[in-house]
């Protein structure tokens, strides 16, 4: 079930969490708007962010609330479900005034190789489990597609130097708050969700860590985000990788907070 938000547009919520850093920068372009920005603003800024990018076209599309229903007994056209829209049609469903969807847009926005991977991945999948003449969509995920939903709903990048990946991969809270302190390592949200609990004053889900091993060249300069996403695509990938639901323990953003 998702939030029920009881107020909606918020200017200035990038003030309210250290954690929003990563997307305040965006977040502070709809200041001014005073409301939420409309899919067409958002193609936009996605396009201003991966301009320099060799990715296929994508937009944001306005969708209904509520999802319409599909005829019975009619097979099933993978490319009008949501991942087959984006990967075979360029376009991001997205529901107006609404915070989840904000936040998954941005995620396109900032992770813009990272979130095409996930979702390609997700779309193989689906279409490998569909026949020509199925009408119906299966009842459950596999255990891949749950490693790929929880990471997208409430993943945490953990941006570390190649010595100290193996060992932080299943590190706790206060190994992580230490590793953080010491500036040698970032820590991202990607799951939307996360940014969807803290926006509503709720208490932020245990979040879904991977680690990206990275030079300490890229963590420390600039381009870290650029690279951050890249190198997660790549993981995404991976057909070895995101094959299990993680058995390690979940992780707290408000506990790595100095």
């Amino acid at each position: 079930m998702g939030i029920v938000h009881s107020e909606g547009f918020r200017p200035r919520i990038y003030q309210e969490s250290p954690w929003y850093g990563s997307i305040a920068a965006a977040l502070a372009r709809f200041d001014a708007l005073d409301r939420f920005p409309t899919p067409e603003e958002l193609s936009a800024l996605y396009h201003e962010r991966t301009a320099h990018l060799p990715l296929p076209p994508l937009r944001f599309v306005a969708s209904p609330k509520t999802k319409a229903k599909r005829p019975k007994r009619q097979p099933i056209d993978p490319s009008t479900l949501y991942e087959g829209r984006v990967i075979d049609r360029g376009e991001v469903p997205t529901r107006l005034d609404d915070w989840h969807d904000l936040f998954n847009a941005l995620a396109f926005v900032h992770f813009p190789r990272a979130k095409r991977a996930l979702h390609a991945r997700q779309y193989g999948i689906l279409k490998s489990r569909l026949t020509p003449s199925s009408t119906r969509l299966p009842n459950a995920r596999t255990r891949e597609q749950d490693a790929l939903s929880l990471f997208d709903e409430g993943g945490i990048c953990l941006a570390a130097p190649h010595a100290l990946a193996g060992v932080l991969h299943e590190a706790d809270d206060d190994t992580l708050r230490d590793a953080l302190a010491t500036q040698q390592v970032r820590i991202f949200p990607f799951g939307h969700a996360l940014y969807e609990h803290m926006v509503a004053r709720l208490p932020v889900p245990l979040g879904t860590l991977v680690v990206v091993p990275l030079t300490a060249d890229v963590i420390a300069s600039d381009g870290l985000l650029d690279g951050l996403d890249l190198a997660l695509s790549q993981q995404l990938d991976d057909p070895r990788a995101f094959q299990l639901p993680s058995t390690a323990r979940g992780n707290s953003l408000p506990a790595l907070l100095p």
